[in-house]
């Protein structure tokens, strides 16, 4: 008996604490991460991402942008929002999350029907001094190139913007994106 009650105590433990538990990656982001979408297009926008390779070395920088171009009716069209109207946004859905921020002033922006217009990559976001890693954001953050740890990554670039200066209910909802890796 004594035996038995040992043995269930063992296997108590051993399924308790044998294993940490594994973080699992938000089931929205693996379905992107799955199933790129590099271009977005309707009757009023031609959204791409510009990504020559998704497939990196460690310390190699990741070069990418994205570009926007008016293709509706109208020789051009204006959009509101902040002074940044494509923001980036790269998580490996587990533990790294660079979230694109932008300023809340309301400002125009004029597009022009068929001219591209590119948006580099630029890093937006912040983390809290108390956060363990802090130190690996401080140095993401000061480096003006993007380097990734190894690992998958989806990186996505998002419109910021609204279609009249209303902006409420007329915020254009898209985005473009794909899964890198670093090894």
């Amino acid at each position: 008996m004594r035996a038995g009650i040992v043995l269930l105590f063992i296997l108590l433990l051993t399924a308790c604490g044998g294993k940490a538990q594994e973080k699992e990656i938000d089931a929205d982001i693996e379905e992107r991460m799955n199933h790129p979408k590099l271009v977005h297009k309707d009757d009023m926008f031609e959204f791409k991402l510009n990504i020559e390779k998704t497939s990196f070395a460690a310390n190699e920088p990741i070069p990418y942008s994205a570009s926007l171009t008016y293709v509706g009716e109208d020789d051009s069209f204006t959009v509101w929002g902040g002074h940044t109207i494509v923001g980036f946004i790269i998580t490996d859905g587990l533990d790294f999350e660079m979230q694109g921020v932008n300023t809340t002033e309301m400002t125009t922006t004029k597009l022009l029907k068929g001219k591209t217009v590119d948006y580099p990559f630029f890093k937006s976001g912040g983390y809290d001094s108390d956060d363990p890693k802090a130190d690996f954001w401080r140095e993401f953050y000061s480096e003006k190139e993007l380097i990734l740890p190894p690992g998958n990554y989806l990186i996505e670039a998002i419109c910021l913007f609204s279609l009249d200066e209303a902006v409420v209910n007329s915020h254009y909802n898209t985005s473009v994106y794909t899964m890198i890796t670093v090894k």
